[in-house]
């Protein structure tokens, strides 16, 4: 009987340092791959999310509950506005808040109301009301409601009320002996700043300022958002349907094109990038369409992107205006 050798002895342990080695290196690249993986899906989730949340919005903008649009003027109101009597509406004048308003890079630069505001890039302000409503007695203290007459014996003057006081709603109902419900007044900013915590990270986010009462409150939606653009469809016949995509207005005085009230579709591309790089990565000199913005890219740092694009019909703006 004899034990191994000194040299037998090496050789196992050789092998076994190979063996491990491997082992680790395996372990190693499955660990970075799942890391991708996880980058990418996060990238594709926070993509798809924010095309969906901003199509939905889109789509119901111009909402204005059981007000008819005729004989109400569409009126471009401050962005930042928080003051009723700012909003843009006036029984008086019978004007209404335009439902959608585009905002160049230097526009939305100029706004107070968007913290942390990514340089370069355009905003989106929508506008509309909820779709439930509720008793004047119910309304969120300090919120901005609308309350439509539907009574024939109501003033004839006052055909809606905007305020924030549920005293002041005194209109009434299709039987005209109940006080008519009221929905809360939405408008909203959406916007790509330069952080998600900010202070804590530097991830381009997409962001949405909300009228809530007296003030405009910011909220994060989704990581990675570099940029947004957006492409106006234009109605200037009159029938509903899209004759031309803008990047903005046409700047034409008295031009159908150059009034943001005949906008009835907007198409949005969403640059998003991974929230983190990637090491070794290069995108190998792509660019990015966003439409009639152009190209964005090449990119020289180690982030993937990828664009999304979703086109939504403003169908509370677009509907009444069909042809039969």
């Amino acid at each position: 009987m004899r034990g191994f050798s000194l040299v037998e002895l090496m050789v196992a342990i050789a092998i076994g340092l190979i063996l491990v080695a491997g082992l680790a290196t395996l372990f190693a690249n499955s660990s970075q791959t799942g890391s991708e993986l996880d980058k990418s899906m996060r990238q594709i989730e926070n993509g798809r999310y924010a095309a969906e949340l901003l199509g939905e919005d889109i789509s119901v903008a111009g909402y204005y509950g059981e007000l008819s649009a005729t004989g109400i003027t569409a009126v471009t109101a401050p962005a930042c506005a928080t003051a009723v009597t700012a909003l843009g509406w006036d029984n008086t004048a019978s004007t209404g808040p335009v439902a959608v308003t585009g905002l160049s890079a230097t526009e939305a630069a100029a706004l107070s109301c968007l913290p942390n505001y990514k340089t370069g890039t355009g905003a989106l302000v929508l506008r509309h009301v909820d779709t439930t409503s509720v008793a004047p007695g119910a309304a969120t203290n300090g919120g901005v409601y609308l309350q439509t007459s539907r009574c024939s014996t109501d003033p004839n003057a006052t055909r809606f009320i905007v305020s924030t006081a549920s005293s002041d709603f005194t209109l009434h109902g299709i039987d005209c002996t109940i006080i008519n419900t009221v929905q809360r007044y939405i408008s909203r900013i959406y916007y790509v700043a330069t952080c998600d915590e900010c202070g804590a990270d530097t991830i381009p986010t997409l962001k949405r300022a909300e009228l809530k009462g007296n003030q405009m409150v910011v909220s994060p939606l989704a990581e990675g958002i570099e940029e947004i653009a957006y492409d106006y469809a234009f109605d200037t016949s009159g029938d509903g349907s899209p004759d031309s995509y803008l990047a903005g207005l046409s700047g034409v005085a008295g031009a159908a094109d150059n009034d943001w009230g005949n906008v009835v579709g907007v198409r949005v591309h969403f640059l998003s990038r991974t929230t983190e790089p990637s090491a070794g990565f290069t995108d190998g000199g792509t660019t990015y369409d966003l439409g009639l913005s152009g190209t964005r890219g090449p990119f020289t740092d180690s982030y993937k992107r990828r664009v999304y694009t979703v086109t939504t019909r403003i169908n509370n703006i677009a509907g009444p205006r069909e042809i039969p």
